[in-house]
């Protein structure tokens, strides 16, 4: 989707994104039609750019190592085996709006990764940087990445 702006090449998140894409388009953001066009947008986004840049391979040890470097996990080169990057990512609960966000900027998250999945899911409800569980689902490498997040 292009962004009609002069700054695009500084709007560098989804939700940047789309906050210049309400702008132009005179949304506001307590509207119903913001609030769904915003989650519609994410969900688009987050499909599109985890595909782009991890694959849905489980079974790509190439992928796994792209997941562990983006997430920031030290080490990830020596790691040998899909069982051993599962290992290296137990006890880490990433925000999957941020990992498609620094993976596309081809940086290292430095928000969204936490130790527990209740900080997750409070950061989660607090920045409304939200994936249904049901769309994760349509690719096995990005289902590694779901929690539950109560209301």
């Amino acid at each position: 989707m292009t962004i009609p702006t002069d700054d695009s090449e500084r709007i560098t998140t989804i939700v940047q994104r789309f906050a210049a894409l309400a702008l132009s388009e005179g949304l506001t953001k307590k509207s119903t039609e913001y609030k769904a066009r915003r989650r519609a947008f994410i969900v688009d986004e987050v499909h599109i750019g985890f595909a782009a840049v991890f694959g849905g391979n489980t079974s790509s040890l190439v992928a796994w190592k792209d997941l562990l470097r983006t997430v920031g996990i030290e080490g990830a080169e020596a790691l040998a085996s899909i069982k051993q990057c599962k290992a290296a990512l137990k006890g880490k609960f990433v925000n999957i709006v941020d990992l498609v966000d620094a993976a596309s900027a081809g940086s290292v998250m430095k928000r969204g990764v936490f130790d527990s999945e209740q900080a997750l899911a409070r950061y989660i409800r607090r920045t409304k940087k939200s994936y249904p569980c049901s769309k994760a689902k349509t690719n096995q490498l990005l289902r590694q990445f779901l929690i539950k997040v109560g209301k």
